[in-house]
């Protein structure tokens, strides 16, 4: 049996069924060979879904990328895709380790089932990053990984420094507005020196990595649509924590659709009530939203609803502002945080973690114990 068939075999062992009986047919030929047996310090997980094109140019930098001293490797998930992925993976198995997983389960979202099968993969490095497939990392990428993870090796959470890529010289004005930057467009403008994870705060999705000693207890990304950011959050609710560092810098290359007001104006909307949902669902004692809700319901959603309609008025004041300008900026600003407020008042309504009755319920217990201890002492 040849040494390509072995590691063929071996890298289908822990997949799926279903991934085996796409991939198994192809000759070992086409299959990317592994140009290393060693452990890799990292391993960078990209995910994708028929977008081979821009996978490329991602690839393409990783792989003129500086790896001088370190072992790497890329693993690239086809997520119930169609296209010519594969081909362009095995384009670059002769200049960068690298690997292609095929996920057939999309899921509510997808994404998540794409990086755990990664994980589930095993054979990862010490530090696993994860890159979508829209990035554009620097030449010394690679190098800045590692020097930021060296420097904090008590921590285990890791973002870089994230530019914006425009699609076309001639952007929007709106666009420009540095508040929109980051959820809207996936910038990450991290401070000039080494700077620890804020309390209730989570780093870009498409650019993290951590150290694959937070899996030891078997977790995973969870089925929706902000998976890294909750990945992440359950990570300091479980006693880690992160830093952001500029050493390791990557440019995102804004898809030309999120230029378009139509597409921006439901992502605010959507990206303000899954935000919500984030700060509440489950019940995170070091979220401020959650335990402002858990410990004050009443006063809580009074804040909730109070703050929706304060987002509600400079919404309608953003009209009075160029609408090309300032004034559709405004607008979207506006329109998340109204969505935002609103989802966390409704998810108060749903959640137990936060009823009215719950609170009426405790304090009815908290009452009544100290009726017991009180006449327990005086007897």
């Amino acid at each position: 049996m040849s040494i390509e068939t072995l590691w063929l075999r071996d890298r289908f062992a822990k997949k799926s069924p279903q991934a085996i009986e796409v991939n198994a047919t192809l000759p070992v030929a086409q299959m990317p060979t592994p140009m290393t047996t060693q452990v890799p310090d990292i391993s960078v997980i990209i995910p994708t879904q028929n977008r081979a094109d821009s996978l490329r140019i991602t690839l393409e930098c990783l792989a003129s990328g500086n790896r001088g001293g370190l072992q790497v490797e890329i693993v690239v998930v086809n997520n119930a895709g169609h296209d010519n992925t594969e081909e362009i993976v095995c384009s670059f198995a002769q200049r960068i380790p690298i690997r292609y997983l095929y996920e057939p389960t999309l899921g509510t979202f997808g994404k998540s089932h794409a990086l755990n099968c990664a994980l589930d993969a095993g054979s990862l490095g010490g530090l696993i990053a994860i890159l979508d497939d829209d990035m554009s990392p620097d030449a010394n990428w690679f190098q800045g990984v590692a020097a930021i993870s060296a420097r904090w090796p008590e921590k285990d959470l890791f973002t870089g420094y994230t530019h914006i890529v425009w699609p076309c010289d001639q952007v929007p004005a709106w666009a420009t507005a540095p508040k929109l930057q980051s959820w809207l467009f996936s910038a990450g403008h991290v401070p000039e020196t080494d700077a620890e994870m804020k309390t209730g705060r989570w780093f870009l999705g498409g650019h993290f990595w951590f150290r694959s000693r937070v899996l030891e207890n078997g977790r995973r990304f969870k089925d929706i649509w902000v998976t890294e950011p909750d990945f992440q959050l359950d990570l300091v609710q479980s006693g880690y924590s992160g830093v952001s560092g500029r050493d390791a810098k990557a440019g995102h290359r804004v898809q030309p659709a999120l230029l378009q007001k139509e597409v921006v104006t439901q992502r605010a909307r959507k990206t303000g009530k899954c935000a919500a949902w984030l700060r509440v669902q489950p019940y995170r004692e070091h979220m401020k939203q959650a335990r402002m809700l858990h410990q004050y319901p009443v006063a809580g959603r009074i804040f909730c609803l109070a703050n929706h309609l304060r987002w509600l008025a400079l919404y309608l004041i953003s009209y009075l502002f160029p609408a090309g300008g300032t004034g559709f900026a405004r607008r979207l600003i506006a329109l998340e945080r109204m969505a935002n407020y609103l989802e966390l008042f409704r998810a108060a309504n749903q959640l137990d973690a936060y009823s009215l009755s719950r609170r009426i319920r405790d304090t009815v217990v908290r009452a009544q114990t100290n009726r017991v201890a009180q006449t327990s002492l005086s007897s």
